[in-house]
């Protein structure tokens, strides 16, 4: 899997994928995103097959809607984490997502949403 983390969590997140998951997983502001306009990341996240992981639910609900195809966008339901909880988050998205390819499903046009209570749900965007 490949992850790109959003401005509004720590670059932490994406560190700690690298670290502990051997994932390709980068900042936003490690590719000199910071500022960048959240069309510009979720464009960015696509041509580079990575999966978005974002707080910001609203604007990316939005352009997920409006876009053709993105690669996937995780949305954490909970916003005002600490670094350690986005990271422990991450753990249960990880196996959220795990769980779906092994099952054989990807993320293009999908959204997952999740919570820290431990709620995730996977919804087409678009249709």
């Amino acid at each position: 899997m490949k992850f790109i983390i959003d401005e509004d969590l720590s670059p932490r997140v994406a560190r700690y994928l690298c670290q502990e998951y051997c994932f390709d997983a980068i900042a936003v502001r490690d590719r000199g995103l910071l500022g960048a306009t959240d069309t510009e990341v979720l464009e960015y996240a696509f041509n580079e097959d990575r999966i978005l992981v974002t707080a910001n639910i609203r604007d990316f609900e939005k352009l997920a809607n409006a876009a053709e195809i993105h690669a996937g966008i995780v949305l954490m339901l909970d916003g005002d984490l600490r670094a350690a909880e986005q990271i422990e988050l991450m753990v249960e998205i990880v196996r959220v997502l795990q769980v779906e390819i092994a099952a054989g499903k990807d993320l293009v046009n999908r959204v997952l949403y999740i919570s820290t209570a431990g709620t995730a749900r996977f919804e087409n965007i678009p249709d």
